[in-house]
């Protein structure tokens, strides 16, 4: 069994849903949050002899982690929709606990995981545009200066580098592959060591056309368009899920 985790709204997780049952997946579970909200009989367990999960779908279906041969993971936080049943000065301090467990029996699995969960979101780190600036430029990739000061708002640090009005263009790297538009040599390979240097799998990376280089880094995210990489990339998530082996 593959889950899929994600939001109701997440069309990539859909398309990616789709492209591995048709690249030859028949047991692949989209799990949006909402139905993990209604999922009953939660059993999660960590000793000695290692950690165990177990919970029961809306459906009746039961999902054990004897079960499940890979996730992929998109959600940033628990499910939201149990937050509705607890008293308003209680909703901070449940969430909290709410977080907790997610990351508790994610974090568990010995199956591949992408992206694996961190205290820091669910859906793996997400880094601060100073630190993806520093990363990018040791990858070898053009990157702008990073500048902020004290008078602007904290949230500027986790938005793209792109200058207002221009578009931007995303690549996906999975484990070593880049998939998407083609790049050059020297890029490409920066965007292999960037990956590497975040410690993920999974990264998004978005370029900008600026006058220094027609590939000038703008940002990278856990969370790409699983769209941008095709059915080369639908593949190689069918690969991965499938222990390394072709179908």
């Amino acid at each position: 069994m593959i889950l899929i985790l994600c939001s109701p709204l997440d069309v990539p997780a859909l398309w990616a849903y789709q492209g591995l049952q048709a690249a030859g997946l028949t047991s692949v579970v989209l799990l949006t949050s909402d139905r993990l909200a209604l999922s009953t009989d939660w059993d999660h367990q960590i000793g000695e002899a290692g950690a165990s999960v177990s919970f029961t779908l809306p459906d009746g279906r039961q999902v054990s982690d004897r079960e499940i041969d890979g996730v992929l993971n998109r959600l940033m936080v628990p499910p939201q929709e149990l937050l509705s049943y607890t008293a308003p000065a209680d909703r901070d301090y449940a969430m909290q606990e709410m977080t907790a467990f997610y990351l508790s029996w994610l974090a568990a699995l010995s199956v591949p995981v992408l992206n694996r969960p961190t205290p820091q979101v669910l859906a793996g780190r997400w880094f601060h545009g100073s630190e993806l600036v520093l990363l990018a430029q040791q990858a070898g990739l053009s990157a702008p200066a990073w500048r902020q000061s004290a008078s602007d708002p904290a949230d500027l640090g986790y938005q793209s580098l792109v200058p207002t009005g221009m578009m931007t263009t995303q690549v996906i790297v999975l484990d070593g592959e880049v998939f998407g538009p083609s790049l050059p040599a020297c890029t490409r390979e920066g965007c292999v060591a960037l990956a590497r240097l975040a410690g993920t799998r999974l990264l998004g990376i978005d370029f900008y056309a600026s006058r220094d280089d027609p590939w000038t880094f703008a940002h990278a995210t856990p969370m790409p368009a699983f769209q941008t990489g095709g059915p080369a990339f639908a593949a190689h998530l069918a690969f991965i899920f499938r222990g390394g082996q072709y179908q």
